[in-house]
């Protein structure tokens, strides 16, 4: 494993009557972490104009950290609980291949 930061990118398409739902859940988890995640660099969620689909960008100092919160309860029993929320989602992870400015 590479102890190179690694971007998770996930594309996440609530179901449209559970997108405000889905929404409140999220940013409670945002809230709840906030601070507490060790290796966790920094994170973004977008939302679409429409409020169709969300983009959810963190930044891990490690792969490493990234796995390990992967397997971290906080984690998986958020995800149990908006599952029933989603028509779909496509995680990825990343590295930057540049920056221009700060997000």
């Amino acid at each position: 494993m590479s102890d190179k930061p690694i971007v998770n990118i996930s594309i996440i398409t609530p179901k449209p009557e559970c997108f405000a739902e889905f929404m409140e859940l999220q940013l409670a988890q945002h809230r709840s972490l906030r601070g507490k995640v060790d290796g966790l660099i920094g994170g973004r969620l977008f939302r679409s104009r429409q409020d169709r689909d969300v983009v959810l960008v963190t930044m891990f100092e490690s792969e490493e950290a990234a796995l390990r919160f992967a397997r971290d309860e906080r984690f998986t029993s958020h995800m149990a609980r908006i599952s029933p929320l989603l028509e779909g989602a496509v995680p990825g992870g990343y590295r930057v291949a540049y920056e221009v400015g700060s997000l």
